[in-house]
């Protein structure tokens, strides 16, 4: 009982942990976009996760060499689709900075927890009782909602400027609802550290290229070492720490309760952007973000529910 007591209090505190990364990255972002392009500042990050877990990659893919882990299958090959739709997120994520603030991104970000049910409901059969639930319609008519009110008075107002970073945004959360699935499908038999591994090593070497042809390298020669090491953080938080300590915290506290505390991170977005960038959001900013916030936890509870009564 004790020791279970200890992992459930480790599965809390990797929790709160992620919450945190993944909470600062945005203020992190939109801090550099002055400093660096977006096609540089994209490529650097993720160069600097690869480079993070290379070993990870180089050690399990021994591992499972050892254990001739159904015959046949490659986790190069297979890795190559969620690849693919990591690449168009990363790129999107890069940019959504440089047009929208941190705290927008913050609200808005947690979509993607909607567009991976809808994925679900198209690709894994068992996901689809969710869609009995009144709770998941009523969750994903906020998060709609909750994205009109932030907005569309802007949009159709002297901030038409706005299109092209809200269709970004949307557009990232949308690739990202696909990855998860994504992931569930394709790489199911390979443990997270290498298929996140293997991920970034293709990312990065994507991300690359689109500096090499749309961005200015050079850039990162005359970067302060302050703004560099800040750079070399985010990516340690965003890309290398984030991830795994949120699956740690799925794989002791379940998905349920790991995707409702996800609800809080447009929090730590929101306070850290008005005290580090002085970002101010409006009052009707506020109202729609936590309406998204609202229907993430509708969604989470319809979830619940439905998990519940699979059971």
């Amino acid at each position: 009982m004790r020791r279970f007591g200890t992992e459930k209090t480790r599965a809390l505190l990797c929790l709160c942990a992620a919450l945190l990364c993944f909470g600062v990255v945005p203020i992190f972002l939109r801090s550099f976009i002055d400093d660096i392009d977006k096609w540089t500042l994209n490529a650097v990050r993720y160069s600097v996760g690869a480079v993070f877990w290379l070993p990870a990659v180089v050690l399990l893919r021994r591992r499972l060499r050892a254990q001739h882990i159904e015959a046949g299958r490659s986790v190069w090959l297979d890795a190559l689709l969620p690849a693919g739709i990591n690449i168009l997120s990363q790129v999107g994520w890069g940019a959504c900075p440089y047009y929208v603030s941190a705290s927008t991104i913050g609200f808005v970000v947690r979509l993607s927890f909607l567009f991976s049910i809808l994925f679900g409901f198209l690709c894994l059969r068992e996901e689809r009782p969710l869609a009995r639930q009144p709770a998941f319609w009523a969750g994903a008519a906020l998060c709609v909602t909750g994205v009109a009110i932030m907005f569309v008075p802007r949009l159709t107002g002297a901030r038409a400027d706005l299109w092209p970073g809200m269709a970004i945004l949307v557009g990232t959360t949308v690739c990202w609802g696909a990855y998860t699935v994504c992931i569930r499908r394709c790489m199911a038999a390979y443990p997270v550290r290498l298929t996140f591994g293997v991920i970034s090593l293709y990312t990065t070497a994507a991300l690359v290229v689109l500096m090499l042809i749309n961005g200015e390298p050079s850039a990162v020669l005359s970067l302060r070492a302050k703004t560099l090491a800040l750079i070399i953080l985010s990516a340690l938080l965003g890309v290398a720490f984030g991830h795994v300590l949120l699956y740690r915290a799925v794989h002791a506290l379940g998905p349920i309760v790991s995707s409702g505390a996800l609800m809080v991170t447009p929090l730590i977005t929101l306070a850290g952007a008005a005290l580090v960038l002085g970002e101010e959001p409006s009052a009707i900013e506020l109202v729609g973000g936590f309406v998204v916030v609202g229907g993430g936890a509708a969604l989470v509870m319809g979830k619940a529910r439905a998990s519940r009564a699979a059971e």
